[in-house]
């Protein structure tokens, strides 16, 4: 319950995951293991079966991370439903038990969940359905995969790119969000007149609408959703229509 809000994605786990993935390939040993456990009553046979495994199986590819990132980004954003007991106990001054809490939100996770498997047919299964958050990891993936310890002649790797992208970006979040945070809200017409009511009513981020500012913050910019995921149709851009030269996406809301 801050501002601005700190939020960890599941990029982060992404990112994490691969040299995480790497050094255990390294540092785990390859012997298998053998344990015995009770059978499943209704399969017959043996009252006990040999399980074989090993902490180390192989080297670690692009599916087991995306297994983990899928598995990251299922709990990322957390649940709605704590939203309700903070309301309780900041608004109305209610402090509910542990039981009612954990019912409260399984019950609403379970009602998503539901639902998205009614939908499935419609959603997920039509090779359509394109989603557009998902292409964004899906190129990440890539990077990280498609050359990981190979060197490329002749220009510049995906590795090399990534990190200078990645440290541009985060100089850029640096200088609105710490250094000159007036850039993130930056309501010019409250600094024409400051001392005007309306003008702050209406224009005033923290006590107003906050009508026509300009942000130079890029997590301002994307905080209702970054605007470089979902790819807009090339139609609307041309002064004529060229369908050699559009595409669609569909995106489900």
């Amino acid at each position: 319950m801050r501002y601005p809000s700190v939020a960890i994605t599941a990029l982060v786990a992404q990112l994490l995951a691969l040299p995480a993935g790497k050094a255990c390939e390294r540092i785990f040993p390859r012997r298998e293991y053998t344990i015995t456990l009770p059978a499943l009553p209704f399969s017959g046979g043996a009252w006990t079966k040999q399980h074989r495994f090993s902490l180390n199986p192989g080297p670690f590819n692009v599916k087991e991370h995306c297994l983990i990132t899928v598995m990251a980004n299922v709990v990322a954003g957390g649940a709605y439903a704590t939203d309700i007991i903070a309301a309780q106990r900041t608004f109305y001054l209610q402090r509910w038990n542990a039981a009612y809490q954990l019912l409260l939100v399984i019950s609403t996770q379970m009602i998503g969940f539901s639902l998205a498997g009614v939908c499935r047919r419609f959603l997920v299964w039509p090779s359509s359905m394109i989603w557009p958050a998902t292409l964004v990891n899906t190129a990440l993936f890539n990077t990280l995969h498609s050359t990981y310890d190979r060197p490329e002649k002749g220009y510049m790797s995906r590795e090399r790119f990534f990190f200078i992208a990645f440290f541009c970006s985060f100089l850029w979040y640096f200088l609105p969000g710490y250094l000159f945070t007036a850039l993130s809200v930056f309501s010019w017409v409250c600094w024409i007149r400051p001392q005007d009511k309306m003008v702050n009513a209406l224009f005033g981020y923290n006590h107003g609408l906050g009508m026509g500012f300009v942000t130079f913050d890029w997590s301002m910019i994307a905080y209702t959703g970054s605007p470089l995921v979902t790819p807009v149709s090339l139609r609307s851009l041309l002064p004529f229509p060229r369908p050699q030269l559009t595409y669609s996406v569909c995106i489900g809301v």
